[in-house]
């Protein structure tokens, strides 16, 4: 589960009860204190509605053949959102970053969970929610207006044969994520297959319809059809993402990603109890993410991680921390051409947004420059490279944040590795 997710641990259930009166009768006394019936489907939802009530503000109507979203699930999901839309943010110029943070939401299901959790930690986010299905796109539009959302939550019906990415046709708003929870199975025997294989959760009901669970080809199908409209939009979308339930699925979408010539992707894990889903985030945009969001450890994925963004200079036991920012600060600024941002951190933490032209650390930048004997004001130059420099435990960290070139990056760091290492013996002597 996210690290900041706060149903890490099993909430108070009398306590949430207590918030909301209408899930006592489903109270349950344990050895522990208190639970609820999770194969039962009424428990469930008043379960749904107690944390959205107590711990979010927000009021929830489902039908009864609609699935019923367990909210720790679903907020995994806009947690790691948080994390990608945090970190392309030091990619933006800083003028741009306090625009509403846009998100479109495919599939987006009777309750409309994830806009209405975006929304309600956020007052800068928006969304359009859309879905195929009738019923559900009733229950999303009432969901929306009675928390008073309508401004910022729009709800839209989409054909079945038609784009999957519509409001991104029809309009001219650019979008700074697409999120997806697809269906994830292929017909009824898939579904009693993966039930069988406990990725349903034996210890839940499934209270999904059809339209909500099942598609032509399975997720790998409507992941896929993603996939190539977003080869259409490009840049109209900052980061496409969706989950997945299946590693064959993962798997398959990078391959198809990659056969696309598409090689700024990032992969993700998010396990919830016994159900462990992934996500997969594409962009055709030059804005990097660090592989803490963008890769795996898992040694069966290593072949389909993309490549490493996060570059580490170890340092020595002897190193001198309280020195080191000052160390690495000096030999950033001593090069001609860097812009330097130290953005909110202070000394003596080490926290250095540096963005650069092109190459002007090289001995050969330093020889033309001289040559030249002039220094173009960089600010007012495009930018093909930034990178964030921090110090990390025992290393230095070097994370790619913006550029299309990844060579440029490498040996940025490269040389500011070297000329640390040099200080770093020079002062030991």
């Amino acid at each position: 589960m996210h690290a900041r997710n706060p149903y890490r641990e099993p909430p108070d259930f009398q306590a949430l009860a207590d918030a909301y009166p209408p899930l006592q009768q489903h109270i349950i006394a344990t050895a522990n204190g208190s639970s609820i019936d999770f194969k039962d489907e009424a428990s469930q939802r008043r379960l749904t509605e107690a944390i959205l009530h107590r711990d979010f503000g927000l009021t929830l109507e489902l039908p009864p053949n609609r699935l019923c979203p367990p909210v720790p699930n679903r907020l995994n999901y806009i947690l790691w959102l948080e994390d990608i839309v945090e970190a392309s943010s030091l990619a933006i110029r800083p003028d741009d970053r306090v625009h509403p943070v846009r998100g479109l939401d495919i599939g987006t299901g009777a309750s409309a969970i994830y806009p209405l959790l975006g929304c309600s930690l956020h007052p800068n986010w928006t969304f359009a929610g859309i879905d195929v299905d009738e019923t559900s796109l009733e229950y999303a539009r009432y969901n929306v207006r009675a928390n008073g959302l309508q401004d910022r939550i729009s709800v839209v019906r989409a054909d079945k044969e038609g784009p999957m990415l519509l409001p991104m046709f029809q309009s001219r708003w650019n979008y700074d994520f697409v999120m997806c929870n697809p269906p994830f199975y292929s017909s009824r025997e898939d579904v009693a297959q993966s039930a069988a294989a406990k990725e349903l959760g034996p210890n839940a009901v499934c209270t999904g319809a059809d339209v909500e669970m099942i598609t032509d080809g399975g997720e790998t199908a409507f992941v896929g059809r993603m996939v190539e409209e977003s080869l259409a939009l490009k840049d109209r979308c900052r980061w496409y993402t969706s989950m997945l339930g299946k590693m064959s699925s993962l798997k398959h979408i990078v391959q198809t990603l990659r056969d696309s010539k598409v090689d700024n992707y990032a992969v993700a894990e998010l396990v919830q109890g016994q159900t462990r889903r992934w996500i997969i985030a594409w962009s055709f945009e030059d804005v990097r993410l660090p592989d803490s969001l963008a890769r795996l450890s898992h040694p069966g994925l290593q072949n389909i991680m993309p490549a490493r963004n996060t570059l580490k200079q170890r340092l020595p036991p002897t190193a001198d921390d309280a020195q080191l920012p000052v160390t690495v600060s000096d030999i950033i600024c001593s090069v001609e051409g860097l812009v330097v941002d130290h953005g909110a951190a202070e000394a003596p933490v080490l926290d250095l947004i540096v963005s650069a032209s092109g190459d002007v650390w090289s001995r050969a930048a330093r020889r033309k420059r001289q040559k030249e004997m002039q220094v173009e004001e960089v600010a007012a130059i495009e930018v093909r490279m930034t990178c964030r420099i921090r110090l990390g435990a025992g290393c230095l960290v070097f994370d790619w944040v913006k550029g299309r070139e990844r060579s440029l990056f490498e040996s940025f760091a490269s040389h500011i590795e070297r000329k640390v290492a040099s200080a770093m013996t020079h002062d030991m002597h």
